[in-house]
């Protein structure tokens, strides 16, 4: 539902930037206002907008790491029939940790024209300089980024109320901003002035592709424990214009969420839409992790006309979340474990709802499903569930459950990906995906990934019906991967699976200018199609334990 579309009689409020002063109450307040009437429309003035103060919360976020209380700058809850809009853009900008707009138990919101900032990012962005010796010396701006080094001489990021030590590293091209890899560092330090460090250890063979002079070089700890947009229980989203620049975890990441639209309203080249850094900021790169993210949703995932640029992480990324079998008290009870740290507490399972059974040696979903009658939490990673009927034949302790209820269908449509690292998509739903009109460019490993696992993320649900037509897929692999589209559930045991894990999978009418291959490779697929797809330079396909594989050359 588009509510921009709607005739909202109740409320309009009408509010603008006032400097650098904190609006966080101006706006809650507005939204207070709308709740209180049922409905209502608060427009935003073009300009920036700055945020100061959190709200103390608890609850669980996906694929996050977890600090215990959250803090939430604007927490939109319990509202239905909201529009959050500016015609033209409101640049919300925040100081501090914490999570920019949480919407949690929403329903028919709409958010236009917006664009989510940090004052000073929690990542840190630097230019290599030259080598010293075979040592790094990376130049900083000290008001963008500033940064010290501590007591035991280990460089630390300076934000506003939080401090972090870096020691994750990644790297960019100075002339076209492709990415060059990544790795780990220890931190140890010299400082030079001026924002100009020297790190302490030998980086001449760090990444896959040299540094040269004026890369950026984008520094940051391994704890990610907010993104930019939560969206939990929130029904019948939709972000139009809005433009996600940085985040300490991931940029939109939605869980047990129904309906989610991220569009622009013109063409992705138009840039209003999607993730990448404001221009006068001079920052080659946004966020450093996931720019959207889906976690047990359901009903229709839809993202179009978007640019994303310069993230370490996927583009999108749309799995169920599977729980691993830890007891079988009776014959109707089990006992499951949330076995990935950053994927713990939240609600996988609600009475009413039906679980299908995994395999976990060879990844077979069950065909047979039951009711989950009753839900116990026993401890953050430990819930209790009570089944209508017994587990399916086969399945037992060390196997996998999922809901087969919150599985959506996914758009992909009309997006540029570009200067992203690792994939750009990767799309773990029965729904129908359709991925189309899309371009990838100098993307460090696979465009696309089909996956699944039941023993590291436990991110699963098996595709079923994959249409991927009408994109241009350029110079992909740059750093790694195993095709430019990748089909590879993790599967122990291939040699004994049975029923292959994806299936009805039809590539069309793509272009490859690829200098780097293979075009494709697959595993664990039933009903593959390749037809009518043209390349330019790099060619080959690896397929292996695939049933039904038509390719037309």
């Amino acid at each position: 539902m588009n509510m921009l579309n709607l005739l909202i009689a109740a409320i309009e409020i009408a509010l603008a930037p006032t400097g650098t002063n904190d609006m966080t109450k101006a706006v809650l307040s507005a939204v207070d206002r709308v709740r209180a009437a049922g409905g209502g429309e608060i427009c935003l003035a073009p300009g920036a907008y700055h945020f100061r103060t959190t709200t103390a919360m608890s609850f669980y976020v996906s694929n996050h790491d977890h600090p215990g209380t959250r803090h939430v700058f604007l927490p939109i809850t319990h509202v239905t029939n909201l529009v959050l809009r500016c015609d033209g853009r409101a640049e919300f900008l925040f100081h501090g940790a914490g999570i920019a707009l949480g919407l949690q138990d929403t329903r028919n919101v709409t958010l236009k024209g917006i664009g989510v900032d940090w004052d000073r990012p929690y990542y840190s962005e630097a230019r290599f300089v030259r080598f010293d010796g075979g040592r790094p010396v990376l130049s900083f701006d000290p008001k963008q980024f500033p940064m010290r080094i501590d007591g035991k001489g280990h460089l630390v990021a300076v934000g506003e109320g939080w401090e972090k030590d870096p020691k994750l590293a990644q790297a960019f091209d100075a002339h076209d901003r492709a990415y060059k890899g990544s790795a780990w560092f220890s931190g140890r330090a010299d400082d030079l002035g001026a924002g100009v460090y020297r790190l302490d250890e030998d980086w001449t063979k760090k990444f896959p592709r040299p540094l040269a002079p004026s890369d950026a070089v984008v520094v940051r700890s391994g704890w990610r424990p907010d993104p930019a947009v939560h969206l939990n229980r929130a029904h019948d989203t939709e972000l139009e214009d809005c433009v996600i620049r940085a985040a300490a975890g991931m940029g939109l990441i939605a869980q047990r969420s129904e309906n989610v639209t991220v569009r622009g309203s013109g063409r992705a080249a138009d840039r209003t839409a999607g993730a990448f850094a404001r221009a006068e900021t001079g920052r080659m790169t946004s966020l450093q992790a996931d720019a959207t993210h889906f976690s047990n949703c359901r009903g229709k995932i839809v993202v179009e006309n978007c640019l994303f640029e310069g993230m370490v992480d996927d583009a999108i990324n749309v799995h169920s979340t599977c729980l691993q079998v830890e007891a079988m008290p009776s014959p109707t009870e089990i006992r499951c474990r949330y076995k990935h740290s950053q994927s713990v507490g939240f609600e996988v399972f609600l009475p009413g709802e039906r679980l299908r059974g995994i395999r976990g040696r060879t990844l077979e979903p069950s065909d047979a499903m039951v009711v989950v009658t009753g839900v116990t939490m026993r401890a953050p990673d430990l819930v209790d569930l009570t089944l209508s009927a017994p587990l399916p034949d086969g399945l037992g302790v060390g196997d996998a459950v999922e809901n087969a209820d919150w599985q959506p269908s996914v758009d992909f449509r009309n997006n540029i990906v570009r200067n992203s690292s690792p994939r750009a998509t990767l799309f773990t739903t029965p729904g129908r995906v359709v991925c189309e009109g899309n371009l990838f460019d100098h993307v460090a490993a696979q465009a696309m990934h089909l996956s699944a696992d039941a023993w590291d993320w436990y991110e699963s649900g098996a595709c079923e019906d994959v249409t991927i037509r009408r994109n241009v897929f350029r110079d992909c692999l740059l750093v790694r991967g195993k095709g430019v589209i990748q089909i590879d559930p993790n599967v122990k045991d291939l040699k004994a699976q049975r029923r292959r894990y994806h299936r009805n999978i039809v590539i069309e009418g793509n272009v490859f200018e690829q200098t780097r291959g293979p075009l494709l490779y697959a595993r664990s697929v039933s009903n593959l199609v390749w037809r009518a797809n043209s390349t330019t330079g790099a060619t080959g396909f690896d397929v292996d334990f695939c049933d039904n594989v038509k390719i037309e050359k």
